[in-house]
């Protein structure tokens, strides 16, 4: 599902250069469960956006689901990431203009394909948010807005499913609804990537690593 070939990401002039993700290589099978750990500025976001296309690696060789990243222009990275790839972000990422709902039925708008409202009724009972559906983010609580992302993200059955800190500032009920939902993800074919601090998560990946200045090294899960 995904290669990454010594891949390696810095920012800054060459006299002051600051390296982000240092020679990293790394190989997935589809359905893989993977986390990666480490502190904040260790390279877990970066690296996740570079496999997202999100941003282009300095070196190195990046294939997702077959494709060359480096390969695609913005176009056509901006279509491959709409029809393979779901994005839960750090932070809030709800549309403030659109209601829950309709942020949930975007996905389709940018796929070019017709919304699902069932499916999207569905998922967002799972969530219990039946109740909110024209709710918007300002009306909504911390916990119900990443639900809200969570969903979106899985309405387009994405081959990979990428999250950056999805819990991170969740209470515990809500942490659960949020690793049940993508630990249902992983069970029905989607890789999932997802970085994290919380160590404690580790106990829903298939693999694990640890980033730390850039470079990822594969802990075994057999003495964890």
């Amino acid at each position: 599902m995904i290669r990454l070939e010594h891949v390696s990401k810095h920012y800054g002039p060459a006299n002051n250069r600051i390296c982000a993700v240092h020679d990293v290589s790394l190989q997935t099978a589809p359905g893989d469960f993977v986390i990666i750990t480490g502190a904040s500025g260790s390279g877990k976001t970066t690296l996740l956006n570079l496999i997202g296309g999100m941003t282009r690696q300095a070196e190195g060789n990046i294939f997702v689901d077959g494709h060359d990243l480096a390969a695609m222009n913005d176009a056509v990275m901006s279509s491959f990431r709409a029809c393979t790839i779901g994005f839960i972000f750090q932070f809030q990422s709800m549309l403030s203009t659109l209601n829950v709902l309709d942020n949930v039925l975007l996905p389709a708008v940018f796929a070019d394909r017709q919304p699902d409202q069932q499916s999207a009724l569905e998922l967002l009972d799972q969530v219990g948010l039946t109740g909110r559906l024209k709710a918007y983010a300002h009306e909504l609580s911390i916990g119900q807005q990443r639900r809200v992302s969570i969903v979106r993200a899985l309405m387009s059955k994405p081959a990979l499913l990428l999250c950056d800190e999805p819990t991170g500032d969740l209470d515990p009920e809500s942490e659960a609804v949020i690793m049940g939902l993508l630990n249902l993800a992983h069970r029905s074919g989607t890789t999932v990537i997802m970085v994290t601090h919380n160590h404690g998560l580790c106990r829903y990946a298939a693999r694990i690593f640890s980033c730390q200045n850039g470079c990822l090294s594969e802990k075994n899960t057999s003495i964890l």
